[in-house]
């Protein structure tokens, strides 16, 4: 994914969280939601700058709200009331070298939009991301 393309996508993605909490996905309605915090790593280093989207799994079963956390300085941490649900969820990253260039604030793309599933718990939890070349994928 090239620089504009990531920029792009961090803006749908933010349009996306703004939507849902607009509908009411975010707020203090609804299932009771969790806090996640962790980690996120690439080739053995902390990401500088970046997004971790929190997608429910319909697939899966999982109707609840998404939830977007930035990341800063290799960690991320969803806000308070606007966590996970628990269940199956699709998180997609994007991660940054955090070096300002151009019109970008988070600078470049590290590796390609990296995409996993995880199912997470009902509760308060830590979930770490450890993201290599050998196993960076996109979509």
């Amino acid at each position: 994914m090239n620089r504009i393309d990531a920029l792009a996508f961090s803006w749908m993605l933010l349009a996306v969280a703004a939507l849902l909490t607009a509908a009411g996905c975010g707020g203090t309605e609804g299932p009771p939601r969790y806090d996640l915090e962790g980690s996120v790593q690439y080739d053995g280093q902390p990401v500088p700058a970046g997004e971790v989207f929190l997608q429910p799994d319909a697939a899966g079963g999982n109707a609840g709200p998404g939830s977007l956390a930035l990341i800063e300085n290799g960690r991320y941490r969803t806000e308070r009331g606007k966590g996970i649900v628990g269940g199956p969820y699709v998180v997609r990253i994007l991660g940054f070298d955090g070096v300002p260039a151009g019109d970008s604030t988070v600078g470049s793309s590290l590796f390609p939009q990296y995409e996993a599933q995880v199912d997470f718990p009902k509760e308060a939890t830590t979930h770490d991301f450890i993201i290599s070349r050998a196993t960076d994928r996109g979509p």
